[in-house]
């Protein structure tokens, strides 16, 4: 295999993409390098939470890399101070040299990785029931408020008298402390679906604002958050009760 070139513009925002990765699963993950696009599908254990993110580029090649640990190459690309970063890209290896930093990164071989089974695509083609912006401020204070409501690892969403709730309780369990936000007054109308928390805490905020997608058919929530290069979408699974 040749050597090449990966041209990292703005390296601040790449460490948001690989930070994002982590979270979710920080070994063993595939990043496939495209012309226009950086793009990783990651999934948790249970796959309960999906994330499928992309990071804006422009490459003369398409090529594979099979990470096996996502905060070690984010550490050590954090100890380059450019922002504009060139990493040679060889058969089982990254490596960079230059102001005053050389490093040398070993890559998994091919097959020792295994993609999610997901059908990105079909995913993308769902409608959705309701659609809203959330801000982090707002996530923040549910963060808080989970504190007190510490029996109960269930949010939910739904509506009330015209406006959007979020609900931290656990309906399935009686006598159980809960924190109720209201979101603002909204147009439809939507029956509480029920998400577990500890997946939003995996959420990489990169920006104040971002979109949250329900389908109650197959019970899916998506959070769509962008900023500058990078898009983030996490698929969630809604609980049952």
């Amino acid at each position: 295999m040749e050597k090449r070139q990966l041209e990292v513009a703005n390296k601040g925002e790449f460490l948001k993409l690989l930070d994002a990765i982590s979270k979710i699963n920080d070994s063993g993950v595939i990043i496939d390098l495209k012309k226009d696009k950086i793009t990783s599908l990651v999934s948790s254990i249970d796959s309960t939470l999906i994330l499928h993110s992309e990071y804006k580029t422009n490459l003369e090649f398409e090529d594979t890399l099979n990470v096996p640990d996502v905060k070690k190459l984010r550490s050590v690309l954090d100890t380059i101070e450019d922002e504009n970063v060139g990493l040679e890209i060889n058969s089982n290896n990254l490596q960079y040299n230059g102001n005053g930093v050389k490093f040398k990164y070993h890559l998994f071989e091919e097959g020792l990785i295994t993609r999610p089974n997901i059908n990105l695509d079909k995913i993308n083609k769902f409608t959705y029931d309701v659609e809203f912006t959330l801000n982090k401020l707002t996530l923040q204070r549910l963060f808080k408020g989970s504190t007190f409501a510490s029996e109960t690892n269930k949010i939910y969403f739904y509506t009330e008298n015209g406006s959007l709730m979020a609900e931290l309780t656990d309906r399935a369990r009686h006598n159980t402390d809960n924190f109720t936000l209201n979101l603002g007054e909204v147009s439809f109308d939507l029956k509480p679906v029920p998400v577990n928390l500890d997946n939003i805490r995996l959420l990489s905020i990169i920006n104040n604002e971002f979109n949250v997608k329900i389908n109650t058919e197959y019970g899916v929530v998506v959070f769509d958050i962008e900023d500058k290069d990078i898009k983030l979408k996490y698929i969630i699974s809604a609980l049952t009760q």
